[in-house]
């Protein structure tokens, strides 16, 4: 983080006041953890969900802070202050009026990435293609919400020419909230689909929480959109500027080339070999695809950077373990992206056989029996040699796949590591394809730890 700015500038833009302190001093960063405190530094103190800052302002002057961002009600009755202390009514709120702020400085192409699936996997083929021309600026891990999005636009720099970054929502206005933040030139929408509806409640709360990104478009801002999804084909009447992917009627046209991806723009089109060719990463390659023509490259950078993307550690990530392939897919699961990877696996690009280890879909709320026995019901159907169900949401599912005749195949338990040993034997046999897939509470990457 280098914001290059002075203290006066800051009270201002985050709408403080500075309580001790000259206006004069420069700004350039902070903390928001007082375990990074090596001295010198500014402390800015945010509320979370289960940790309040604020409660060790009091500690942070023998740490040798220079400076608090802190609650004004908060920073009354403490006796040792900072060089420097700026108090505020709110500094969540203080925190995404400097983001904005900042964000504000720079004039290069910015995309914004939000759906129910797919997300993070777009956003780092995007980053891969963007950073064929330049430097780009992304949130890294799960910086995608209120706290993560604000503190990843602060590292803008002046080298950067491009920006993408990944919006997440639980609620509806989430996505305004955070979008009108990253004040995007490119809106990128994956699709529309049954993730955490225990806060949503239906998918057409999704699709208008999603919608939201739209009206955080700059002007003059091109939003990029599946057209195949039921949901967002609804878009093509926006009176916007738009680009759309899918494999039917779309601006960019996905077609399957054997092992390898085609994708068709105008009159251009180009063949792509990934690392990963599962299917459900095509629709993510020609989202990145979509944002990168938005942000003014061409096919053939499209093509370089696809071929040089790496997938994310826990997504879709295969490993080679005693000759046993392992596809790690444990850093989140809803329907959609379980089907997406049940697809993969028993597809000519996996062997057989396949075993498949299945854990709890979270966040479903009410909609969880319904989705669980949907989804044992599917996998009913599927050639597997072994199925190891996992966590109390997933026995919906083994009693649909007993109700289906296949329970002699089935293994379940409420806790992984009942059967843990008995996968792990398996994959030391070191026979088939072994997909391990759940929600990131679920831990299932520890299945394979020490192997």
């Amino acid at each position: 983080m280098d914001l290059n700015t002075d203290i006066g500038t800051l009270v201002e833009v985050i709408d403080g006041q500075l309580i001790k302190g000259d206006p004069r001093a420069p700004f350039s960063g902070f903390e928001t953890d007082t375990r990074g405190l090596k001295g010198g530094e500014f402390f800015w103190a945010l509320k979370g969900v289960t940790h309040d800052a604020h409660d060790f302002l009091a500690a942070t002057p023998q740490k040798g802070v220079k400076g608090w961002i802190a609650e004004t009600n908060r920073i009354a009755g403490l006796k040792k202050l900072p060089d420097i202390v700026i108090g505020v009514p709110d500094t969540l709120k203080a925190l995404h009026r400097l983001a904005a702020w900042h964000r504000g400085r720079f004039r290069i192409p910015l995309a914004a990435i939000t759906g129910s699936n797919g997300k993070s996997t777009t956003k780092e083929m995007l980053k891969s293609i963007f950073g064929k021309a330049g430097p780009v600026c992304s949130n890294a891990g799960n910086f995608n919400n209120q706290f993560g999005l604000p503190l990843s636009l602060l590292e803008l720099r002046e080298e950067h020419r491009f920006g993408v970054f990944e919006l997440g929502a639980s609620k509806r206005g989430d996505i305004l909230e955070i979008g009108s933040l990253a004040g995007p030139t490119i809106a990128v929408i994956t699709n529309i689909g049954p993730s955490h509806l225990q806060y949503f409640g239906d998918l057409e709360t999704v699709f208008k929480t999603k919608s939201e990104l739209i009206d955080c478009l700059e002007p003059d801002g091109i939003l990029v959109y599946n057209s195949d999804d039921k949901y967002l084909e609804a878009l093509r009447n926006r009176g916007i500027r738009k680009l759309s992917f899918g494999y039917r009627a779309a601006d960019i046209i996905i077609s399957d080339a054997g092992g390898s991806l085609k994708l068709s723009y105008k009159n251009e089109t180009v063949e792509i070999r990934m690392l990963s060719n599962a299917r459900h990463n095509h629709a993510n390659a020609a989202a990145a695809a979509g944002a990168a023509v938005a942000g003014g490259l061409d096919l053939a950078a499209v093509k370089a950077g696809l071929e040089s993307f790496t997938p994310p550690p826990m997504r879709m990530q295969t490993l080679n373990i005693n000759g046993a392939v392992i596809v790690l897919d444990a850093y989140n699961a809803n329907p959609a992206s379980m089907r997406a990877a049940l697809d993969a696996v028993f597809s000519p690009s996996f062997r057989k056989p396949v075993y498949l280890a299945l854990g709890d879909m979270k966040e479903l709320g009410r909609h969880s029996e319904h989705y669980h026995t949907e989804l044992g019901e599917y996998v009913s159907g599927l050639d597997a040699e072994k199925i190891f169900l996992a966590g109390p949401e997933m026995k919906a599912a083994a009693e649909a796949l007993e109700q289906k005749g296949r329970g002699g195949k089935v293994v379940y338990s409420g806790s992984s590591e009942d059967w843990a040993e008995e996968l792990r034997a398996a994959i030391r046999a070191g026979n088939g394809t072994f997909l391990l897939k759940a929600s990131r509470a679920m831990k299932f990457e520890k299945l394979i730890e020490g192997l």
